[in-house]
């Protein structure tokens, strides 16, 4: 249990410095406010969801927890607080890149799904 909140706080953190560089500021500021919320109260992104809404080469971001229900065909770059077993592997499978929540929020065209 302490290892999930420490990870939480280090994926905040990271949103927080990134919003102080002055690049999507009202992004970082939704998904930490989505990202403090009880565990229970978190988004919950499926595969099948992401599969819906994410394209190729999008940078994506979810203040919550992927879900490894359905399959994906599109490679993308993700950050997430959390991954279950089965996305990680799918997720890897299909060439999407797991990245840390810093490094995406560099780029310009970052999206949020929850």
């Amino acid at each position: 249990m302490k290892i999930e909140k420490d990870a939480t706080k280090k994926w905040i953190a990271a949103l927080e410095k990134s919003k102080e560089s002055g690049k999507n500021v009202n992004l970082s500021r939704s998904a930490i406010f989505r990202a403090e919320k009880p565990r229970r109260q978190r988004a919950k992104v499926t595969l099948l969801k992401l599969e819906k809404y994410a394209k190729d080469n999008d940078n994506i971001i979810i203040p919550g927890k992927v879900l490894g229900t359905g399959k994906i065909t599109k490679k993308f770059n993700i950050s997430a607080v959390e991954y279950s077993k089965s996305s990680l592997e799918k997720l890897q499978a299909a060439g999407c890149k797991i990245v840390d929540v810093e490094s995406i929020m560099k780029n310009n065209n970052v999206r949020m799904i929850v």
